[in-house]
This record gives C-alpha cells, structure tokens and sequence, in this order.
C-alpha cells in the first residue's frame, strides 16, 4: 500500500487519539486513567500495519482491517465530534477491552514464529517523539526553549527534522544524546559575524553565490570534532539522534536568473535588506523561486541510505544558505563529499543546493515519511513541529515571505500532530543573537509551548498495560 493511501487510513485514528486526551485533560472526569489506556490501546492496535521484530517488518495490516472498521465505526462518532462525552464513550469501554485483547492475542498465534508479544506490546504501549524544527533566520531561535522543556519533561526526540536555520539548531540538539542548555548558550557565546560569515568572492561549485559566505564549519565546527585545520566531521548517519535536512535542489537550467545577479543583490551584510530600495527587489527574487515549483526540487539528506553519508555540517549549510543573501559551498579537498553531491546532482537532475526553507520550510511530511518507512523502528510515533516564520501582523515588513513561506507549511501541516506557531519571536536579522538574545528566545519558547506541553507529555508517556499477556 502506498504511503498517501495508508496517511489517510491512520491519520482519522490519530486524531481521534489526540481528542480523546485533550478531552481528558480540559474534563478528567470524562474517563479515568485505565479507560483512557483501555481506549487508547484500542486506537493503537487499530492503526498497526507494520510491526518491527528483530530487525525485520512484519505487515499485520490485512489482518487487522476488520478490528480497524469496528473501532472506527463505534469511536469516529464520539471522539471526533466537537464534545466528547463519558455517556457516549460507556457503552463502548467493556467490549473494546476484550475486544482488543482477544484481537492482539490472535494477531500473536496468527502469526507464531515471526511476531512476538513483547514486539506488539511495544508497538501498541510506546511512542516516539518526533521534532520538526522550520526555517526562518532569528526567528528559530525559539525552538531551544522548547527542546529545554522537553528534556525537563525526560522526552527525547527519536528524530529530528529541520529547514534552513531549523536544521542547525537540529545539529545542536543532535550532537548528543541529552540536552544541555547551559552548553548551547556557550556554543552561541562564542559566535560572531566574523567567525561565521565573510564578504568574500569565490567561485560557486554547488551552491548560489551570494553577498556573504557562510564558514559553518569554521564558526561550529570545534563543537562537531572538526579541527581548526578543517578535517572531517560528523555524518547524519553518525549523530547520536537521527536527522534529516531538508534542502532546495534547483532542476538544470532552471535558475531564474545568472549567478553574478545573486551575489550582487545585496551589499555585505543581510541588514541591508532593510534598504527599502533593495528589499522589493529581494523579495521579488525569493518569490521567484517560492512560486515556481517547476524549478525546484525538495532534497532530504539523511532519508536513504546514501545521503546519510553526508557531512552533517554540509548539509545544515546547503539548507541555510539564502539566494542573495547567504552562500554555502565546498571547497575543501573532500573527495568523498564531492562525490556525493554530485551523485546527488546527477540523481535528482539538480545544479544547485540552496535554502530548504524555500520549498519545505517545515518539513512533517518528511518526517512522517521516515516514520512509516521503519525508520525509526517504530511507527507509532507523535511528530511536533515548531514554526517560527509563520505569519505575524506585529512585523508587518516580512508579511510578503511569511504568506509564501505558508504555502509550503500549509501542505504539510496534515502530517504533524501538532504544530505550534510562534507569534513571538527575534527578528529574523538576528542570526547570531547576543546573549540576553538568545536567552529571550529561549524564554518565548518556553512560554510558548507551555500551554500544549500537558498534552504532549501526556501522549508521549509509555500507556499501562492492559492487555494481558497470551
């Protein structure tokens, strides 16, 4: 079964979970703890196709298909109805518990010798959270609140999805396994506009030449084991917390305009982007590419086997590197990194890697992709995005890229399972953010999941048994 097919049998299951827990929580008296896991087993053994044992998948999905019209027909009408009532949910709650059990204990003898118990019990009582992390300069910062707080609430992203200046503040979070705040604040202290970017002219090989030239490696690279003498970094493949960077490929021949345009679009610095003689003519050329999908192709390094042999660093520079504005490349003597770009190229049918925020600026499609592909090894997994760039009245002079950039975000909000949109944050000129900056952002972030933070750890902690072992 294609993916888009089995989205739209699972995706009604989801939210009917994600409903009955809201409901719990505005109304604990609507069901009780073990009525929760009881219904909530039920919706998990329903959404099961494929489960993981022993590092193979076994599909279960045909046989479930009955379970899966009995569940939807008896909890559709009450869970996904605007109030969620006990007196609707009571008549259901016995049957569905031997239902269930009687249901996983058949799936075991049905399939004896190639699924095990403990395997479907995981499946059904675990899952995985999910991080996708937008684009957006300045605005991003936020997203290190968020990963504080969800580490005070022992969660730990099984995967991490980012675009553009999400997906360096997805290698922050990705270098280990925890999460250190206090660390991240020194790795920004030691930043500056000198270490990471220069005005410099250089030939392009695969990126978009630009005013300033992105130096990712030598402004953070110290902290990924890469000396100061350059050397090689970490793969995606080798992060401790699986990644995948979402980046813009540019079809042969496609490019709207010759290179030389780019790279003197701009003067030296991206806050001459607040020349209002230069900014119509920058945003006329970003919305070239935002609103040609003919030119565009979307890149997730790190999603096959193959681009998770790329250099980390690399790919989060690709993914950051703006038209006009930000230049990213590789020209150090890397013949492995070579080859793989242009095996890429040559692939994809692409010439240029640039921003991936341009056509995938939150990216849960591609981390629900992963997710049902048996990525992560489970499927049952809650997937939360954080945008930054979305549209704010407040800062009235990026409206025009906030409205493109919501063309693409609003194509993939379906996949997440909840996607929170910050409607305050640092401007996005401020890449490299002071300290009393940073730790702002960081508090806005906080503030700002605060509210939905009771759900998600509520998702997110492993259910109690209720079915008894066979």
């Amino acid at each position: 079964m294609r993916l888009k097919e089995r989205f739209q049998i699972i995706r009604p299951l989801e939210e009917m979970e994600i409903s009955l827990v809201r409901a719990s929580l505005a109304h604990p008296k609507l069901v009780d703890p073990h009525e929760e896991a009881v219904l909530r087993t039920a919706l998990s053994l329903a959404r099961m196709y494929r489960v993981r044992q022993d590092e193979r998948d076994v599909g279960v999905g045909a046989y479930l298909e009955p379970f899966r019209a009995e569940i939807e027909r008896r909890l559709k009408p009450v869970l996904l109805n605007p109030v969620v009532r006990r007196e609707l949910l009571l008549p259901h709650l016995r049957e569905l518990k031997e239902r269930t059990a009687n249901t996983a204990h058949q799936l075991v003898r049905r399939f004896e010798g190639r699924l095990s118990w403990e395997a479907i019990d995981r499946e059904l009582r675990n899952k995985a959270l999910v991080l996708v992390l937008g684009g957006g300069g300045g605005t991003a910062y936020p997203y290190l609140g968020v990963m504080a707080l969800l580490d005070e609430y022992g969660l730990k992203p099984k995967l991490l999805v980012g675009a553009s200046m999400g997906s360096i503040l997805s290698l922050f979070r990705s270098r280990l396994d925890h999460y250190d705040q206090d660390e991240v604040v020194g790795i920004v202290r030691t930043l500056s506009w000198r270490k990471l970017f220069r005005a410099v002219s250089t030939e392009n090989r695969y990126g978009v030449p630009a005013a300033l030239r992105l130096f990712l490696r030598s402004g953070i690279g110290r902290w990924f084991g890469v000396d100061s003498r350059g050397g090689e970094g970490p793969r995606l493949k080798d992060l401790p917390v699986k990644t995948i960077i979402a980046v813009s490929g540019i079809r042969r021949g496609k490019l709207p305009r010759p290179l030389e345009f780019y790279e003197r679009l701009i003067a030296a610095s991206p806050r001459h982007l607040m020349n209002p003689l230069i900014l119509p003519r920058w945003f006329a050329a970003i919305a070239e590419f935002a609103t040609r999908p003919d030119i565009m192709v979307k890149v997730h390094l790190g999603a096959d086997d193959e681009s998770a042999d790329f250099d980390a660093l690399d790919a989060a520079g690709f993914s950051a590197a703006l038209p006009g504005v930000i230049h990213y490349d590789i020209f150090r003597d890397d013949p492995r990194m070579h080859g793989l770009v242009s095996g890429l190229f040559e692939a994809r049918g692409v010439s240029r890697l640039m921003d991936g925020g341009l056509v995938d600026n939150v990216p849960s499609r591609a981390a629900w992709r992963a997710v049902h592909k048996g990525q992560l090894g489970t499927r049952n997994a809650f997937i939360l995005a954080l945008n930054g760039f979305s549209m704010k009245l407040r800062t009235p002079l990026w409206l025009a890229l906030e409205r493109l950039a919501e063309v693409n975000v609003g194509s993939n909000r379906p996949f997440a399972h909840l996607q929170h949109d910050f409607r305050r944050t640092l401007s996005p000129l401020v890449i490299v953010p002071s300290v009393e900056q940073l730790l702002e952002a960081v508090q806005l972030g906080r503030e700002g999941l605060a509210w939905d933070m009771p759900l998600v750890a509520r998702l997110l902690a492993p259910l109690p048994p209720v079915i008894p072992p066979p």
